[in-house]
């Protein structure tokens, strides 16, 4: 489903939603490529922008006359703007890699046809008929529906295939010869670390590969040298087989896939299995550093102390009765006392307070404002004026001012008129946790709402109304997401949290990349402040980076549902 911009349509991975018989009220594209690194059509995007309609219109006579030439069935559609769609269904998936090359090259041809939508495994999509369109009006066919039925029911083989790549080897060879794989994105590592690869962690250049298909035709001659360099680092960083099955089943890692499309998809585990044994052999037999058994040394984390608890005489069950009490009146009292949008990132601030309360057995915390940020998926001066009000609401208290490396110190507190009755609240059942890297890029409502199903306050949406005080719009249209990322299942008995599948959505949704960015800049930012301390005061040291510091990856244990970036990170020097 895309989201109407002053723009055009923005096309989110949140808004996914699988497919079903009802027609979407709203733009909708659909993705062109499966889980399989494969296609089950060529789609050619004959784009106005590029010259007008006139010329879109002779672009598209020609380009069916030329798939006609080779044997070719096709589908056309018209769009309000003038733009067309041409579709060749195919009878077997196609591969990214054979797909996008006779785009590619039929694109020299044709000015208008945009290559866009077979460009990305991930994001590559196109309107079909039917869907809105953002100017009014909807994708449109040029032929009968009963026409268009028939090539759909009678797909095109593989000889049609053939035939194109035969009168386009040329232009194939050529943009072979042109195509050089694109730099990482701002958020991968530092490209001179991509050579290297670190403990439970993939060098940016095989994650793009193993995301993307992209490879460097200079490092990698064939398409099976790129497949087997991500199966050898996976090993040596201490992966077992079924964590790269499990990626390639679920569409995680589509770029690996499309490399193993030369195999049917019952072999495909079979080559798998055999590349992985190959690349434990390597490793065991010429590699500097052995592959590991995946344990407690399997992930990089954030290279920082445990929290400082600040405890006195309390016994520890004091102090757990006293984070329950207050968690019980932060829920109770949190949509009335912190409402609107500018109250939802002071909830899960108070949610980080109290993980780490949790964790360090004491209400008093020593704790930087970049550590909350990491756990709470924001900008660490956002946390700054996140804790001035909740200070001056009550929630917390600031005791000292922190000073070096040491972070300011605080203490959980109860807001002077629920002193004497937060002890009759319930306390909450579970864990309390903070913003989990999924929900950086779902959003703030929908965490809510999945907390409010996982804790078992709310079952259906009116209750889940009452339970976060969010409008029944927003909360229908959180289900909707958490549904269609099958993080909630709809059951007789009402909403089912799956929380076991945070993981893999995050991953997919590429929150693991922002957190891995967010620790690397927080601990080039510590590494400044620790060389100026080292300049000014005597008795501090500076260190060196560590790349500890700037990896991190989820538990070992893809089942634990448990886990938040508060176990990843540690208060240092507030700023």
């Amino acid at each position: 489903m895309g989201r109407r911009r002053a723009e055009g349509v923005e096309y989110r991975d949140r808004d996914e939603r699988p497919l079903t018989p009802a027609l979407p009220s709203a733009p909708a594209a659909v993705r062109v490529y499966g889980h399989d690194g494969a296609c089950a059509a060529l789609c050619f995007d004959l784009d106005a922008s590029k010259g007008g309609a006139q010329a879109v219109a002779r672009d598209a006579a020609g380009l069916e006359r030329w798939l006609v030439e080779c044997g070719a069935r096709v589908v056309t559609d018209l769009s309000p703007s003038g733009g067309r769609h041409v579709y060749v269904p195919l009878a077997e998936r196609l591969d990214y890699t054979t797909a996008r090359e006779l785009v590619e090259a039929l694109a020299t041809h044709f000015p208008t046809l945009d290559p866009g939508p077979h460009r990305s495994l991930t994001t590559g999509c196109i309107r079909v008929p039917g869907s809105v369109h953002a100017r009014g009006g909807h994708q449109v066919l040029t032929m009968s529906l009963n026409a268009a039925y028939d090539v759909l029911r009678r797909r095109n083989g593989a000889d049609v295939v053939q035939a194109m790549r035969v009168r386009l080897t040329r232009e194939i060879a050529a943009w072979r010869a042109a195509a050089q794989a694109p730099p990482p994105s701002p958020t991968a590592a530092d490209p001179d670390m991509v050579g290297r690869l670190a403990q439970g962690e993939l060098s940016a250049r095989l994650v793009r590969i193993a995301r993307e298909g992209v490879y460097d035709t200079a490092r990698y001659a064939t398409a099976s040298e790129a497949r087997q360099a991500v199966i050898a680092g996976a090993a040596r960083a201490g992966w077992r087989l079924t964590d790269v099955a499990a990626r390639l089943a679920d569409g995680r890692w589509p770029g690996l896939a499309a490399l193993y499309a030369r195999y049917a998809p019952h072999q495909r585990h079979g080559a798998l299995a055999r590349d992985w044994r190959a690349a434990e052999r390597l490793i065991s037999g010429g590699a500097n550093e052995p592959a590991t058994e995946r344990g407690n040394d399997h992930v990089h984390r954030s290279n920082t102390s445990a929290q400082q608890s600040q405890g006195g005489a309390s016994t520890a069950f004091d102090e757990h009765a006293y984070i329950r009490t207050w968690r019980a009146a932060v829920r109770t009292y949190e949509q009335h006392r912190l409402p609107g949008r500018a109250g939802y990132t002071l909830r899960f601030v108070l949610r980080a307070l109290g993980e780490m309360a949790h964790r360090t057995g004491s209400r008093y915390l020593a704790v930087g404002t970049r550590s909350l940020a990491v756990a709470c998926g924001v900008d660490h001066s956002t946390v700054s004026v996140a804790l001035r009000a909740l200070t001056a609401a009550g929630w917390c208290d600031r005791l000292e001012a922190g000073r070096g490396e040491h972070a300011d110190l605080y203490a959980l507190a109860l807001p002077h008129d629920l002193q004497d009755t937060a002890g009759t609240l319930r306390w909450d059942a579970g864990k309390v946790h903070a913003l989990r890297p999924a929900f950086r890029e779902l959003g703030h409502v929908t965490a809510l709402v999945f907390e409010a199903v996982e804790t078992g306050r709310a079952r259906s949406i009116t209750a889940l109304v009452t339970a976060t005080g969010i409008s029944r719009r927003a909360v229908h249209e959180a289900v909707d997401i958490l549904s269609a990322w099958a993080l909630l299942e709809r059951t007789s008995h009402g909403l089912v949290a799956r929380p076991e599948a945070l993981s893999r959505v995050a991953e997919q949704l590429g929150a693991l990349d922002a957190v891995t960015a967010q620790l690397r800049r927080y601990a080039r930012q510590r590494a400044a402040w620790r060389a100026y301390l080292a300049r000014h005061e005597p008795d501090a040291e500076p260190r060196d980076l560590d790349d500890a510091e700037t990896w991190w990856w989820p538990p070992d244990d893809a089942a634990d549902a448990g886990w938040t970036l508060v176990g990843a990170v540690t208060p240092h020097v507030a700023a």
